[in-house]
């Protein structure tokens, strides 16, 4: 395997047009599958059939993610690509076989049928969402969080086109979407495509992933939370007004996430995310449980914009965290996934239980939501180490995290974290390793010789100031050379720089 990593660029207008009008067709088929809808709900007094349906659902789309996060070389081969392309395709032959069916007979499928396709259709819709991770994966930050966030926003779009139009329009539609997705996907300009050189095999993703337990805890906790809401949505009347707030919802959340990840990307620590969602949980939950109709529907459309803000936002973190640590993107989005999809299984399995035994209504499962949403914010609050990554327990700083000797570095050349003037802002006491580390960096992300020695300086938290009369080079000219540095690294800040040069430590200490 090739020790190179091709530095991340930014998309072209092109590809953000064709990429974000490709993707958005996935999310409105998602949102279709996942929520209320006006011609796959059509028989909504059998709730607990519809529970059982979205349960299946994601099943499939979960195990299909387990098996993704488990590649071994690390990327979407030629191979597995084609697999994943048939399966998109069963989706559309599925999606409009049991609906034009269930449209002329106007008679429900036996349960065992509709349990078999309804989880063949979530693999599908799990292996056409890895297929555009993977084609905006190669790009930088910002570009992926801008495709993001664009492609959810105009896929509520094609939702409500989707549910607005009559059928068998509506059914046409949904079959047909995937597959104009696939070919949006074949003719996305080829500019950022990956290279088999950026394959890290599965062995080595998990040595530098530093994942602990809480990662995937934490997501089916949020999954749990997430599928009561939605469980709760379907019981709901289909109306016009519902489904534009869906839409409206959904896109609230995506806009939030592109905010979020504008202002505080490189600056937060991914359990700092998930912290500011817990306010607008219990804002939604708390209502849901002693209020009805309007009240409750919003509060379970919040809880659908909250989903959409964290799916969104882990994705964006799980992309640049994978590139930073040197592991496969696949590895970490495939586990964060495989454990959503355990909790949305297991929130719509309460509402199962409640609506099969009629003992539990709607508004105690939205207490007993809002009672786990307490305890998970206790856990993620007071926990006194970073609960993503092993390694913390030692007193290591935690990947993501602040780098307050980067931070406090100021511009006139004074670095707060190296009051000598000549060790490194972190790891003073292992120079040689620090040093070892840096040259390493430098050259798996092809810097230049001038670039490293700007790179030393940056990684002593070192000022523009400062650098410039130690290599006697003009102050423009060291802002040139920092913005080529981040531009290679993929990184936006000092705090992202540090970080990446703990993560190698750490890597080669065998940690």
């Amino acid at each position: 395997m090739s020790g190179d990593v091709s530095p991340r660029q930014a998309a072209s207008s092109a590809f953000l047009l064709v990429a974000v009008g490709g993707f958005s067709l996935f999310w409105a088929v998602f949102l279709s599958m996942l929520m209320r809808n006006s011609f796959l709900d059509v028989d909504i007094e059998n709730l607990w059939h519809h529970l059982v349906l979205r349960i299946a659902l994601f099943v499939g789309f979960g195990l299909c993610s387990f098996v993704v996060s488990r590649t071994p070389e690390g990327v979407i081969g030629n191979r597995r690509r084609n697999v994943m392309t048939a399966l998109v395709a069963l989706f559309s032959i599925i999606a409009a076989v049991s609906s034009a069916t269930y449209f002329i007979t106007q008679t429900a499928h036996p349960l065992g049928f509709d349990l078999i396709v309804w989880a063949l259709a979530g693999a599908g819709l799990c292996c056409l969402f890895f297929l555009w991770v993977e084609s905006v994966s190669a790009v930088s930050q910002a570009s992926i969080v801008k495709c993001l966030a664009l492609s959810v926003v105009c896929g509520c779009g094609f939702y409500l086109v989707i549910n607005m139009l009559p059928s068998p329009f509506n059914i046409a539609m949904l079959a047909v979407c995937p597959l104009i997705s696939l070919g949006i996907l074949k003719a996305l300009p080829r500019e950022t495509e990956r290279s088999s050189a950026e394959a890290i095999p599965l062995a080595e993703s998990k040595k530098n992933a530093h994942m602990s337990w809480a990662f995937g805890a934490i997501y089916v906790v949020y999954g749990i939370v997430f599928g009561l809401g939605a469980g709760s949505v379907t019981q709901i009347a289909g109306d016009a007004v519902l489904f534009v707030g869906i839409a409206v919802l959904a896109a609230l959340g995506a806009l939030a996430a592109y905010a979020f990840m504008q202002r505080f990307a490189g600056r937060i620590a991914q359990s700092n995310m998930l912290r500011m969602v817990f306010p607008f949980l219990v804002i939604a939950l708390v209502p849901m449980s002693f209020m009805s109709n309007v009240v409750y529907t919003l509060c379970n459309l919040l809880l659908l914009g909250a989903y959409v803000f964290v799916l969104l936002t882990s994705i964006a973190y799980e992309l640049q965290t994978a590139n930073k640590r040197r592991a496969s993107y696949l590895f970490f989005i495939g586990r964060s996934q495989t454990a959503l999809c355990v909790g949305l299984i297991a929130g719509y399995g309460l509402g199962l239980a409640a609506s099969a035994a009629g003992a539990i209504n709607l508004s105690v499962l939205s207490a007993i939501a809002l009672g786990l949403v307490v305890l998970l914010a206790a856990f993620v609050t007071f926990s006194p180490t970073e609960p993503f990554v092993h390694g913390t327990e030692n007193g290591e700083a935690s990947p993501g995290s602040a780098g307050e000797a980067g931070s406090a570095a100021s511009e006139d050349g004074t670095g707060a974290g190296d009051p000598s003037g000549e060790g490194p802002a972190r790891g003073e006491h292992e120079p040689g390793h620090w040093k070892a580390c840096c040259a390493t960096l430098a050259e798996r992300y092809g810097l230049s010789p001038r670039e490293t020695e700007v790179f030393y300086y940056l990684a002593k938290g070192r000022g523009i100031e400062h650098i410039q009369n130690k290599l006697f080079i003009s102050s423009h000219t060291v802002k040139t050379h920092t913005y080529n540095i981040y531009r290679k690294m993929n990184v936006g800040s000092r705090e992202e720089l540090l970080d990446i040069i703990e993560d190698e430590k750490r890597s080669q200490r065998g940690e």
